[in-house]
């Protein structure tokens, strides 16, 4: 006989982050490219993932792959009626490794990570989780990562969230573990600290192992972005499953949610100590809801791709940009900075568009992680990309340019060297938000005219 356990607070704090604005309108279908439809058409889809991952993906008692990545994957791969191949990895250093060697053409979840990117494409995120931090039971709460700083922590190896808590937290003593079923084993055995994963892996594996002497003592105050990640060479695969994210409702991710977030146990495991422990946690995961009520309205504004978002790179597009800057013209405090990749349309011509994809992706890339926090960045349209530099004058948006046009300069694209033109404008007291965008338009102009792979300030 079985008992069924439902964690409840749980998913119903995961629904709560994932929450999706009910004003988008959705479209009840993607219109397709004639390349995109063409792709589709012709191209099998070599899928690769773990079963190491629960309940991302994991093998269930059939002894099939499923799990919370596995049904997102379903639903999007019916919708875009892609055929498939699937390929189940014994760990996720493969899955990497047969990305990078175009062995295989996607797998399924994963977190955007820079290095990657120079053999992979992500896509927009489809459901996000905190990082959940495990400890002993006796162990006080962890209200963030800096609490586990000079800890020893294991963790996946390669896995989203050390990559994440790496870069945040260096000063945390990480053990690099096959996996984080692993890495609880060493956990309940005292030879490590603590152990971290996004909260439904840490949750799952606690439950479904009986780990009485363990609990889940916090999480991250940011959440970790579960994204499909694609073979480089495949744009128009990312720029269909980009359109299909976009789609799916805050009812489609809470049902998946709550399917995986249920966890069923033997009688024969629950035992009083096993009760305690499942009580501590429901009662952490309640303190972190109201620890974290005041900043669901930022989990709220994500995710309005299909209105907002450049399919291709997952910048904003044309339209969000004008958006905010109809707002910004209010406080006249920006300045603007207009690029444009210099002879690209010869780099379509010479290597074909999925190569000028590619590079419009990695230029994105670029852009997103070496701006100013505060900065915002789009797609303005083909080749050209608009940064909203705001509080900062022109010549402050010079600095941001002379880094941005160096990166470029010196990224190694693998086809050629590739540079690009920059025009920047300030925002006067007495100019419209036309007036502003043709000064930076002109700005780009002059740089072109002068020899391009330059940078000049309208005046």
């Amino acid at each position: 006989m079985k008992v069924k356990i439902t964690l409840i607070l749980i998913s119903f704090l995961i629904t709560i982050l994932n929450a999706k604005n009910n004003d988008l309108i959705q479209n009840e279908y993607v219109k397709l490219t004639p390349q995109e439809a063409e792709f589709i058409k012709k191209t099998k889809i070599n899928v690769i993932t773990s079963k190491t991952w629960a309940p991302i993906n994991m093998f269930d008692d059939d002894e099939k792959i499923s799990g919370i990545a596995i049904d997102f994957w379903n639903l999007i791969k019916t919708r875009a009626n892609l055929s498939t191949n699937t390929k189940i990895s014994k760990d996720w250093n493969e899955v990497l490794d047969e990305i990078q060697t175009k062995q295989s053409d996607i797998t399924l979840g994963t977190t955007f990570d820079m290095k990657k990117t120079n053999y992979a494409l992500f896509s927009t995120p489809y459901i996000s989780f905190p990082i959940a931090f495990a400890t002993l039971f006796d162990k006080r709460f962890i209200p963030d990562g800096s609490f586990l700083e000079g800890m020893k922590v294991a963790v996946g190896e390669n896995y989203s969230s050390f990559l994440v808590m790496k870069k945040l937290y260096p000063k945390i003593n990480f053990v690099e573990v096959k996996n984080t079923e692993e890495a609880l084993k060493l956990l309940s055995a005292r030879e490590v600290d603590a152990v971290v994963d996004i909260l439904p892996v840490i949750a799952h594996l606690i439950s479904i192992n009986g780990y009485a002497n363990l609990k889940i003592a916090g999480t991250s105050r940011d959440n970790i972005e579960i994204s499909f990640m694609i073979r480089k060479d495949y744009p128009e695969l990312l720029k269909v499953i980009n359109r299909h994210i976009a789609l799916l409702t805050p009812e489609e991710k809470d049902h998946i949610i709550r399917k995986w977030l249920t966890v069923k146990f033997d009688k024969k495991f629950i035992d009083k100590s096993m009760m305690i422990n499942i009580s501590i946690v429901v009662l952490t995961l309640l303190l972190l809801y109201f620890y974290r009520q005041k900043n669901i309205n930022k989990y709220n504004e994500q995710l309005e791709f299909l209105s907002n978002t450049d399919s291709l790179t997952g910048l904003k597009n044309r339209r969000k940009i004008y958006k905010i800057l109809n707002a910004e013209i209010k406080n006249k405090k920006f300045s603007l900075i207009l690029l444009d990749i210099d002879h690209f349309k010869t780099i379509n011509d010479d290597f074909g568009h999925l190569v000028g994809d590619e590079i419009l992706i990695k230029i994105s890339s670029i852009l997103k992680y070496n701006v100013n926090q505060n900065d915002i960045i789009g797609r303005w349209g083909g080749e050209e990309f608009l940064i909203i530099c705001k509080n900062t004058q022109i010549h402050s948006a010079e600095r941001l340019a002379i880094r941005l046009k160096n990166l470029i300069e010196n990224e190694d694209f693998k086809v050629r060297k590739i540079t690009a033109s920059f025009g920047i404008s300030e925002a006067k007291q007495n100019l419209h938000l036309k007036d502003i965008l043709a000064n930076a338009d002109k700005a780009l102009y002059k740089a072109k005219e002068n020899g391009r792979n330059q940078i000049v300030l309208f005046n």
